[in-house]
């Protein structure tokens, strides 16, 4: 028997029990949508924080204060780690990611996540740390405590909630203190960046950028929030944590590109191959369904079975009529699994509100150091390979779970099988 004869057998068996086809299609359609939607989302996102991080640079490191540290990190702690063999520029910041903004004639409570925060630092190290990044309108500033330079989403806000801010328009920065007093400082917007994109731990396109000398009116105290350390090479970045740790202990946090990277990679495979586990666990019920309604229409058509037998139907013919059938609904449910699948990922990936939209995706991860967080805006990750092994799977299964039922059919005989009936 040809093989194309037994498809078009099968799928005439299938046509003549359409609800009960469709239902087991259905039930099989779970595992493979399960499985793509999950992987997809899955590998995007993390993707989308690899892709951060490289944007950001394998060689630098973030230091700043522990929790409990009696140390502050002052200008002689900077030009000791300058000394580092290694290290590029040591770049010290003051960060502010509360209090309020005022411009406009509005009052803007800074939000890192949502509206935007305060970054302190020379002016001229901001293309050390965002590689790139360019001037879009105005001026860059040169220095002096009562000037600014804006993020495009700054100046732009996705929320219709934040004023637009222009070059020349003014910024008052209000901080507040633990004692409830509040400290002020207006700047002038200089300048205004293009559109950067995220970046770990921070999002250039909202942050004001201003003077170092303007953040330590605003912060007050001896400390700086932190430093930005940048090494001549990706792999000096081990040698200089140790030269760290060992010179300050506990004292202070110190975080390197590299070592995120390599364990955002590391928890990336291992969540990947757990998930995938996990959605694949509805391809068993997908398998006893599938199982059982063979088993069924192996016990309705035992007179067809005979019938076929006594018209000269081999019992390998027979099988291969029942396996197909099985095979075909694994099948078809991949297919439609893996077409829902790729949906189920573009939604999930939606912003589920305007407040989400305004931060970039549908995950938002706070820095540590408070000044920033991680809006991760991504893309599922749809493969030909993803699609392949989701149907793959399926028709496995739909064969695997017609093998019984399909052998049970193949071993009547003309006689027993008319008898039966």
């Amino acid at each position: 028997m040809r093989l194309l004869d037994v498809v078009l057998l099968a799928f005439s068996a299938l046509k003549d029990r359409k609800l009960r086809t469709v239902l087991t299609i259905l039930g099989m359609v779970v595992g493979p949508a399960a499985y793509v939607a999950v992987i997809a989302s899955t590998e995007g996102i993390s993707e989308s924080i690899i892709d951060s991080l490289r944007n950001l640079g394998a060689e630098k490191i973030f230091v700043w204060r522990s929790a409990r540290s009696n140390i502050d990190i002052t200008d002689k702690m900077v030009e000791d780690i300058s000394r580092i063999q290694g290290v590029k520029y040591a770049i010290p910041f003051y960060a502010m990611s509360t209090g309020q903004a005022k411009a406009k004639g509005m009052t803007v409570e800074l939000n890192p996540a949502e509206t935007y925060s305060v970054l302190a630092l020379d002016f001229r190290d901001i293309d050390k740390i965002f590689p790139g990044a360019k001037l879009k309108e105005g001026l860059m500033p040169l220095g002096g405590d009562n000037v600014a330079l804006i993020g495009s989403k700054v100046a732009v806000p996705d929320s219709k909630d934040l004023p637009r801010i222009y070059v020349g328009d003014a910024i008052t920065i209000i901080r507040h203190n633990p004692a409830g007093e509040s400290k002020s400082h207006s700047v002038v917007v200089q300048g205004i960046l293009d559109y950067y994109g995220q970046s770990f731990f921070y999002n250039p396109d909202l942050l004001i950028f201003v003077s170092r000398e303007a953040g330590k009116k605003l912060i007050g105290g001896r400390s700086y929030t932190g430093i930005f350390v940048i090494a001549e090479d990706s792999s000096l970045i081990d040698y200089i944590e140790t030269r760290l740790s060992e010179r300050y202990g506990g004292e202070v946090i110190v975080i390197s590109t590299k070592a995120v990277l390599q364990t955002v990679q590391t928890i990336s495979g291992t969540l990947t191959i757990f998930l995938a586990s996990m959605a694949s666990m509805s391809l068993i019920v997908a398998f006893l369904a599938i199982m059982a309604t063979m088993f069924t229409a192996v016990t309705e058509r035992i007179r067809e079975i005979g019938l076929l037998k006594a018209l000269g139907f081999k019992t390998r013919d027979v099988l291969l009529s029942f396996l197909m059938e099985a095979a075909l609904i694994g099948l078809i449910g991949g297919i439609i699994g893996a077409v829902v699948g790729v949906a189920g990922a573009y939604i999930l990936a939606q912003p589920s509100s305007p407040e989400q939209e305004a931060q970039g995706g549908i995950s938002n991860i706070r820095g540590q150091m408070g000044f920033s967080a991680l809006n991760i805006a991504y893309t599922p990750r749809i493969t030909p390979e993803l699609l392949l092994t989701a149907i793959g799977l399926a028709f496995i299964v739909g064969i695997l779970a017609g093998l019984i039922p399909a052998w049970r059919a193949a071993k009547y005989t003309p006689v027993e099988a008319l008898r039966r009936e």
